[in-house]
């Protein structure tokens, strides 16, 4: 059967698994659907991984942060123990997922994107090596920069300087919010990202990961940090928390790792297994030009950049380069 037959586009650089194209949430079409947007929601966003990223903040700042009076006064001391907690974090969430599917590899090729493997000595990689690329900006760079900015807010929460929610209602409300606020921040900062010089100068880094394993998640120029591990200096003007802040920062540095593991599915037993990498943002280091946002809100589909891994997404897309002139 062809891939015209399916409404599938196949791989163009290696084959491997490829999914049926996306199936777009309810908030995607037209007229709205409150009713299934919310089941989507529950059922599909939040759940497992989108509620696991708070359960996982909560545990950090709870039993792994320092406490915020220490922050009165900004100490290199304590930025050095958010960034070694940052390390720790990442090495056993984004370490673990690469052990078990790229040393392990114990689900061999099955769901992967690609069958082939990440390079392992390739010049374009810092070390001639992909993985050890993408551990050193992701640990150094990503998990640096993350704990400068956790500190600093801290700092303007420990001296009331930022307004603060107290209720502890209104903090679930407004972590549930980041979710919405963090997808326009990303398709905005990612999109910019795209322009040259930008590109050039800090996120082509990003996308020497065309065939992605989980450290490629923010392995990124500490030029694209300072911007991707921002959105926490939105609560400068909105309400937040600290733990609102600790949420922020768990996310960006966590939540990419499952959508970058180049696995659709991670198995859990024979037969049994569940939703692992994100097809959606794969599409988007295939190709580059597409799926600058993310799911939760149809940011893509309202510019012009949707990409939904069918045949007919791909002739627009494809439509579009040949129809924008080159800069």
């Amino acid at each position: 059967m062809t891939a015209h037959a399916t409404g599938r586009t196949r791989m163009q650089r290696a084959k491997g698994y490829d999914p049926e194209p996306l199936d777009v949430p309810p908030l995607f079409t037209s007229p709205p659907q409150p009713v299934a947007m919310l089941r989507w929601l529950v059922t599909k966003y939040m759940w497992p991984q989108s509620s696991a990223w708070i359960a996982l903040a909560a545990l950090v700042y709870h039993l792994f942060t320092p406490s915020l009076e220490r922050f009165a006064s900004l100490d290199a001391g304590d930025i050095s123990l958010i960034w070694l907690r940052n390390a720790v974090l990442m090495f056993v969430v984004i370490g673990g997922q690469h052990w078990w599917l790229h040393i392990r590899k114990s689900q061999g090729t099955e769901f992967k994107y690609e069958s082939r493997w990440l390079a392992a000595n390739r010049k374009s990689f810092t070390f001639n090596n992909q993985t050890r690329d993408n551990m050193f900006w992701t640990l150094v760079s990503g998990g640096g920069i993350a704990a400068l900015y956790e500190a600093m807010m801290f700092r303007l929460y420990a001296t009331e300087s930022i307004p603060q929610l107290s209720s502890l209602w209104a903090i679930c409300a407004m972590t549930f919010a980041v979710f919405w606020i963090e997808g326009v921040h990303f398709y905005l900062n990612h999109r910019l990202l795209h322009l040259d010089p930008l590109y050039k100068w800090f996120h082509a880094l990003h996308h020497r990961n065309v065939n992605t394993g989980p450290w490629s998640g923010i392995s990124m120029h500490p030029g694209e940090h300072l911007l991707y591990l921002s959105l926490p200096f939105v609560f400068l003007v909105l309400p937040g928390s600290p733990f609102i802040i600790t949420f922020c920062l768990v996310y960006l540095m966590i939540s990419p790792s499952p959508s970058h593991s180049g696995f659709d599915r991670f198995k859990m037993g024979e037969g049994a297994n569940v939703h692992g990498g994100d097809y959606f943002h794969n599409l988007h280091h295939r190709y580059f030009e597409v799926n600058y946002g993310m799911l939760l809100l149809p940011m893509d589909k309202w510019f012009g950049t949707f990409h939904d891994g069918s045949v007919e997404a791909h002739e627009e897309m494809k439509d579009r380069r040949r129809t924008t002139p080159e800069v």
